[in-house]
């Protein structure tokens, strides 16, 4: 039968890194755990809507040829070879698929579930425990682990998490040898995350590895699983508080995984210790996505570490309300899609005191937040976001343009569009490109940008499609300012000045006079797909060019922005950049008393 989900830790105390397993709940939340199912137990065999929803989706694209779900797949353009519009059968989500059925229970959803089950078990690598890949699965049956681009282990954390779940919730509906093949693929999920040890830094794995290793702990009875899980949990609590947040910042996707996943624990886990750290996660991952939400657009503000989408999916806006208990709109123009597998777990509340943020407009302010502190010669991380009750910009000082990276992002809600998009882009052939990267200064509506040049970087990818040298092949290169939406227009309004506009509202923008490789940056304004956009062109030629990217690239390209309503004057002066030693520094006097300065490092000196 289904196990229900026990009551949340209040958090009270700072976190240590355990030594030791910790006793398991006290008397007293044993006791509040028993009245908790008592009140509960009448409805523990209804589904909510979200779950209905879920399985009415896999219910239809179930093969029951192959016994997976079968798709038309996106590809993302790493990890795999197989291309966007090929029908494939995905591993991870015929895992939910499987747990979804045995959360409704019927007898042909039990017999359909053991058959996803024991389709998916011969999918892990489980041959060779020495291989690097044990434990892992890939992510298409049409695609196993020697045949992708390179191999994502983290699917031994996302896949052993729903193993974990259905022998908690689920284990007395499934047959003895099932049960078995499911512990051993649980215990080489859970071996395999031990042993790959990935840091508190990369947050959504860290949190979801170490929640499996402790799930396995306990359902095999392992000692140092658990106690790995405790301690691993425990320092990704500590690494948090001492930064001050996440490492993976302000990223809408990965904050949902941080929350499911952290519901799991507190849904599956017995452990006191685990219960604490997953409670402490969970209000630090509610806490930095309140902080950004922006009413008036229904958008997470920027800037954003990982998302590959310029808005939120409604599924993200979904999961969102179900725990704010506040209905959230989703407007035409936003990304619809289908449901998605966090319907299996319990939901459990957004914490009280935040809940307002989502529905009351902001009053104009700006907030700074440090997500990484520094290291050695690496200045801090730090974020700034802007929100108004009608928009918001947000930048992060440093980064670079890696296809999930959205460095500087902003919102604003127009008659025609509840939530136009303005972003900051480098392509390379029209892709992002991994190997720039851009400085920037803000101050409320207002943001100073200057690119340079990233060693040891990749294409598309930051790290998956890095070339051995360091070289890139390159006809087509521009640095681009897009805004994205319903009744958008660009033009050019000076020497080096344009207006990207919609609605009432305008992002202004000026150029220095830029460089790149040693030519002249030009200026290019263009549409295409409810699209406008202003390039600074850095190199363009129907030969492809050779750029050495394992040093420094000598460029000097520097751009101010403003967003501002119609009625209002943007400011007058013109951003400079200028050289010093290895530097550029990009400067913008927006008045007599306020200045916004940008520095990069360029090769001016070896």
């Amino acid at each position: 039968m289904k196990k229900l989900a026990k009551e949340t830790i209040p958090l009270t105390c700072q976190i240590e890194v355990p030594s030791v397993r910790r006793p398991l709940l006290s008397i007293g939340l044993a006791l509040v755990a028993i009245v908790l199912s008592a009140l509960q137990s009448a409805t523990a065999d209804e589904l909510r809507s979200s779950q209905k929803r879920l399985l009415a989706y896999f219910d239809s694209i179930y093969d029951d040829g192959e016994h997976l779900l079968q798709v038309e797949f996106a590809s993302p353009g790493y990890h795999t070879k197989i291309p966007t519009g090929s029908i494939v059968h995905p591993t991870r989500e015929s895992f939910y698929y499987a747990v979804a059925l045995l959360q409704r229970g019927e007898a042909s959803d039990v017999q359909r579930a053991q058959k996803i089950l024991r389709r998916l078990l011969p999918l892990q690598q489980s041959d060779d425990t020495n291989s690097e890949y044990s434990g892992v699965w890939p992510w298409l049956m049409e695609e196993p682990l020697n045949r992708m681009g390179s191999v994502d282990l983290s699917w031994a954390d996302f896949c052993g998490s729903a193993i974990a779940q259905i022998l908690v919730e689920h284990r007395d509906q499934i047959d003895q040898d099932l049960q078995r093949g499911l512990e051993n693929a649980l215990r080489l999920s859970a071996d395999r995350i031990r042993q790959r040890d990935v840091q508190p830094a990369y947050t959504n794995i860290a949190v979801l590895g170490g929640g499996v290793c402790t799930m396995a702990g306990e359902i095999l009875k392992d000692d140092s699983l658990l106690q790995y899980g405790q301690q691993r949990l425990a320092r990704i609590v500590a690494f948090t508080q001492q930064q001050g947040g996440f490492n993976e910042y302000n990223s809408p996707p990965y904050s949902k995984v941080v929350i499911g996943e952290c519901e799991r624990i507190l849904q599956l886990c017995e452990d006191q210790t685990v219960r604490v750290a997953a409670e402490s996660l969970r209000a630090t991952a509610w806490k930095m996505i309140a902080e950004s939400y922006h009413v008036g657009t229904n958008q997470i503000a920027g800037p954003h570490s990982r998302t590959s989408r310029i808005r939120l999916r409604e599924t993200t806006l979904d999961f969102l309300a179900e725990r704010i208990g506040e209905k959230l709109p989703c407007h035409p123009t936003m990304s619809h899609d289908n449901p998605r597998g966090y319907a299996i777990v319990e939901p459990l509340p957004c914490p009280k005191e935040l809940r307002s943020r989502f529905v009351k407009p902001a009053k104009p302010i700006q907030i700074q937040r440090t997500f990484i502190l520094p290291r050695g010669k690496t200045p801090a991380t730090v974020g700034t976001t802007w929100l108004s009750d009608y928009a918001c910009l947000g930048s992060v000082n440093q980064s670079g343009f890696w296809t999930q990276r959205k460095p500087l992002i902003a919102y604003w809600a127009t008659d025609e569009d509840p939530a136009v998009a303005f972003r900051v882009r480098y392509l390379n052939g029209g892709q992002d490109f991994a190997s720039m990267g851009m400085k920037t200064a803000q101050i409320n509506n207002r943001v100073l940008c200057v690119v340079h040049s990233m060693k040891n970087r990749g294409n598309w990818h930051r790290s998956l499609d890095r070339t051995v040298d360091g070289k890139h092949a390159i006809s087509d290169l521009r640095m681009r300012f897009e805004l994205d939406g319903v009744g958008v227009t660009a033009r050019q309004t000076g020497d080096r000045e344009f207006v990207l506009a919609a609605g009432d509202h305008r992002i202004t923008l000026k150029a220095a006079k830029s460089t790149f490789a040693g030519g002249e940056v030009n200026w290019e304004i263009g549409a295409a797909d409810q699209k406008v956009f202003l390039d600074g062109i850095c190199y363009l030629d129907d030969l492809e060019r050779e750029f050495d990217f394992s040093k420094p690239i000598d460029c000097s390209l520097c751009v101010a922005i403003e967003l501002h309503r119609a009625d209002a004057m943007p400011k007058k002066s013109m951003p400079s950049i200028r050289r010093k030693l290895n530097r550029a520094i990009g400067t913008w006097r927006i008045d007599e008393t306020t200045r916004l300065d940008a520095t990069a490092i360029t090769s001016f000196i070896d």
